[in-house]
C-alpha cells in the first residue's frame, strides 16, 4: 500500500471526538477539530465530519483510519463495547461498514490505546526503544504495547486490557472485575473511591462529597487539604500495584503515560507512586515519562499504520480469512 496516501483520520474517546487528515510523514493536512463525541449516533456523526474533512481537505482522500476507545474488531470494523461518560455502555456499533459503504473507502479500526503505542513507537519517544507500552490514564485505564515493531493484541485484538489488573480490594469494581486498577486509580475510579472514603470521614476537608471528581481530589491536595492528601497517597499504592503488575507482564524499557488524568498530574502520581514501585516489580523499571504527542496522540495512532503498515483495513482482513 503506497505511503503517500491521504487519510481522514478519528480518534474516538468516550467523551471527545478529535479528527484530521494526515499524510504518512506525520503531517496533518487540516486543523485538528474537537467535538464532544455521540456515542448514540456514532456513525452518523463520523460520517457527517467526514464530509467536512473531503471538502476541508480541498484533496481526495484515500482512507480512513480510527483509533477508538473501548473493545473493537479490526478484522469486521466494528466497534464491539464502548463506554458512555454517564458510566453506560453501547455495544456492537457497525462503524467501519457503515463508512465503507457510505463512501466507498478502505477503513481500518483500532483500539486507542493500541494504536497510541505505535504512535510513540513510529513518531514518539519510543523510536529507539524495543518494548514500549502506552499507558492511558483517562476516565478509564488502558495500555496498548508495542514489542521490537509488532503490536501486541492478543487472540481477539483485546491484549492489555490493563485497567481490570486486580490489585486492590474487591470493594470496587471496574466491567465486574473485583479489585480493578481503573476502579480506583482512572478519573471514575479516583472519584468513586474518594466519594466512599468520604461517607466515614471525620475530618475536616474541602472535599464536596455530592459534587467530587478527580481533579478535585488533586486540586485540593496541592491546596494542602490534608484528606486529600491522604487519599492521593493510598492510591498510589494501588497505582504502584498496577504499574507493577505492568512490568511484570510486559517487560517495558519504555512507559509513556497519557490520557486526561495521567497527563495532567504527571508528576503528582510519579512522584507519590514511584517510592512504592520497586515492591510490585521484579524486571528493571522502564523509563516512565509523558506522552509528547498529547491530545493528538490518537490521531497519530490512527496514521502510523501507514507508515509502517501494521495492521489491515477489515476490508483486507476479511479477504485475507477466507482466501
Amino acid at each position: 500500500m503506497p505511503v503517500d496516501q491521504t487519510i481522514a483520520l478519528f480518534g474516538i474517546g468516550s467523551t471527545n471526538l478529535r479528527s484530521a487528515v494526515g499524510t504518512p510523514d506525520d503531517t496533518f493536512a487540516t486543523d485538528v477539530h474537537v467535538e464532544p463525541t455521540r456515542i448514540d449516533d456514532l456513525e452518523a456523526q463520523v460520517c457527517r465530519r467526514l464530509e467536512e474533512l473531503r471538502s476541508d481537505a480541498r484533496t481526495d482522500i484515500d482512507a480512513v483510519s480510527i483509533a477508538c476507545a473501548g473493545l473493537t474488531d479490526g478484522a469486521t470494523g466494528v466497534v464491539e463495547e464502548i463506554d458512555t461518560p454517564d458510566d453506560g455502555v453501547v455495544c456492537d456499533i457497525p462503524l467501519g461498514p457503515t463508512i465503507e459503504d457510505a463512501f466507498d473507502l478502505p477503513v481500518r479500526i483500532e483500539n486507542d490505546c493500541t494504536a497510541a503505542a505505535l504512535a510513540e513507537w513510529v513518531y514518539g519517544a519510543g523510536q529507539n526503544h524495543d518494548c514500549v507500552v502506552h499507558l492511558t490514564m483517562g476516565t478509564g485505564i488502558g495500555a496498548g504495547i508495542v514489542d521490537r515493531g509488532r503490536v501486541v493484541r492478543g487472540a481477539d485484538g483485546h491484549a492489555a486490557e490493563v485497567g481490570l489488573f486486580p490489585i486492590g480490594p474487591p470493594d470496587r469494581a471496574s466491567s465486574g472485575v473485583p479489585g480493578a486498577w481503573e476502579a480506583y486509580c482512572s478519573g471514575r475510579g479516583i472519584a468513586g473511591f474518594a466519594r466512599d472514603l468520604l461517607e466515614t470521614e471525620s475530618r475536616e476537608t474541602t472535599l464536596n462529597r455530592e459534587e467530587l471528581t478527580a481533579r478535585d481530589v488533586f486540586e485540593a491536595a496541592e491546596r494542602g487539604d490534608p484528606v486529600a492528601d491522604d487519599y492521593l497517597d493510598r492510591i498510589a499504592r494501588y497505582n504502584a500495584a498496577g504499574l507493577g503488575t505492568l512490568v511484570n507482564a510486559y517487560n517495558p524499557d519504555l512507559l509513556t503515560v497519557g490520557g486526561g488524568v495521567g497527563a495532567s498530574n504527571f508528576e503528582t502520581i510519579l512522584e507519590r507512586t514511584e517510592p512504592h514501585l520497586e515492591q510490585y516489580a521484579l524486571p528493571a523499571l522502564p523509563d516512565i515519562q509523558p506522552t509528547r504527542l498529547g491530545d493528538e496522540i490518537g490521531l497519530y495512532g490512527a496514521l502510523a499504520p501507514y507508515a509502517t503498515q501494521s495492521w489491515p483495513t477489515a476490508t483486507e482482513s476479511v479477504a485475507a480469512s477466507t482466501d
